[in-house]
């Protein structure tokens, strides 16, 4: 193996790269995509955040989630953290069309209408937040197997031209009599194009097939995700 390593070329180096890089996202997405709770857990998890919430609020909530793990405190944590700014920015805006004069007296129906907009508006943001905290998640270093596994080959094709660029320099300099002349840039080309796509092929296959599952994660997550956010917001009307 450190033979046939040597033998083809400076390239190998970064076709080394591209393994090792490929080999570490596999182990890591794997660990992590293994470790998403089952709908069980879940459950019990989301119970676990709403009695905090309903019974000391968004600070013990923000207590109880900081000290979890894995991707559903994770997303309760980024959820927690954009209905806070949501919060402040709905204060903020009162603030100013109150000191602007433009809520004074207000019938019931407007009060009733301006109050549904701004609980749409409170869901969308939220509903952003998990669709982003959700994919963010488990979609996290995917990109650098995919990368690997379209580079892979395009290294070892440029080994393969620098190799034939070695071959035909020794024939250029010793002619053709002697095959052990251009062997070396042929073993070369051949070695970095088989190792490149001994690297792409892996890399594309699981790259695919850890996407659906991180799909999957991801779509059994949002449905947990999802009744936290309108737990929020039930806990938001009747503040």
């Amino acid at each position: 193996m450190i033979e046939l390593f040597r033998a083809g070329g400076p390239l190998m180096w970064a076709l080394l790269a591209c393994a090792i890089a490929g080999i570490a996202v596999i182990f890591e997405r794997f660990i992590v995509l293994q470790r998403v709770p089952t709908p069980q857990k879940a459950e019990k998890e989301l119970e676990k955040v709403e009695d905090a919430l309903s019974s000391g609020g968004l600070e013990q909530c923000a207590q109880v989630v900081a000290k979890g793990k894995g991707i559903l405190n994770y997303v309760f944590a980024r959820l927690l953290k954009r209905y806070d700014t949501l919060v402040i920015e709905k204060k903020d805006l009162e603030r100013a069309r109150g000191s602007a004069g433009k809520l004074k007296e207000q019938d019931a129906i407007t009060k009733f209408l301006v109050t549904q907009t701004e609980m749409t508006e409170f869901k969308d943001e939220l509903h952003f937040s998990i669709d982003d905290a959700t994919t963010t998640y488990v979609t996290r270093f995917l990109g650098i197997l995919g990368i690997v596994g379209n580079i892979s080959p395009l290294l070892g094709l440029m080994g393969t031209i620098f190799g034939m660029i070695v071959a035909f320099e020794s024939i250029a300099a010793s002619g053709t009599g002697d095959p052990r002349v251009v062997a070396g840039g042929i073993s070369q080309a051949l070695i970095t194009t088989a190792t490149g796509l001994v690297i792409a092929v892996p890399a594309i296959i699981f790259h695919q097939y850890l996407g659906h599952k991180a799909e999957k994660a991801r779509s059994g997550i949002e449905v947990y995700a999802l009744a936290f956010s309108n737990t929020l917001l039930s806990f938001l009307e009747r503040e």
